[in-house]
């Protein structure tokens, strides 16, 4: 049976009238991107200054920033040229690498090397398939003991075409999540629920063994 992959749809990011504020427009529920990194994000990673850190879909570098802080390496890999050109525009030589990447692997990143793999705001697009094989990717580049860090959406019955859906959400829910997780040889530390007014989302956290 032919896997189904929604990379293309994803493609809309490459284009900047897409983008109102540099990605700050999907902070405002949260009072901020400052504030969300502070209140949902920095306490479970905190742990990971000085580390190699890969980020997968900055978008314009939203987290980028404070990544490239925390990080010892950071490397941050997207679809869309676009976004990898400005977040190397606001970040410059305190990112280690930028990729182009097809969407779902990165095979230019070495096996066991990274500490977290971290993603928000981005997987919550992402067709299931697509997520299955980035899981796959991040626990072959992550070290044993290594960990990520992945934002998804939790939406039952929608579009296979995730902008077709409430918020531009896929169909993915923490325990589809946490078989891709475990099947892969990692194990769930936590899932966190985020609630919106019209959406909820997860925080998966979980450990290569």
């Amino acid at each position: 049976m032919e896997r189904f992959y929604n990379i293309d749809e994803q493609r809309k990011w490459n284009d900047e009238s897409s983008w109102i504020d540099g990605g700050h427009e999907w902070s405002s529920f949260f009072k901020g991107t400052e504030r969300l990194w502070n209140d949902h994000i920095f306490d479970t990673i905190k742990d990971f200054r000085g580390k190699k850190i890969l980020e997968i879909a900055p978008g314009f570098g939203r987290f980028s920033q404070f990544l490239s802080v925390l990080a010892e390496e950071l490397i941050v890999v997207d679809l869309n040229p676009l976004c990898i050109q400005k977040t190397k525009e606001k970040l410059g030589h305190h990112v280690l690498a930028y990729f182009v990447n097809d969407g779902k692997s990165f095979p230019f990143v070495r096996d066991n090397s990274q500490d977290l793999v971290f993603s928000f705001d981005s997987f919550v697009h992402m067709h299931k398939n697509v997520i299955e094989d980035y899981v796959q990717e991040i626990s072959r580049v992550l070290k044993p003991g290594g960990y990520g860090f992945i934002h998804h959406s939790w939406l039952y019955g929608g579009s296979d075409n995730s902008f077709n859906n409430i918020s531009g959400r896929s169909n993915m829910d923490p325990e589809i999540f946490k078989g891709f997780v475990e099947s892969n040889g990692m194990e769930i530390v936590s899932q966190t629920q985020i609630e919106f007014p019209v959406v909820n989302d997860c925080i998966s956290f979980f450990v290569k063994k």
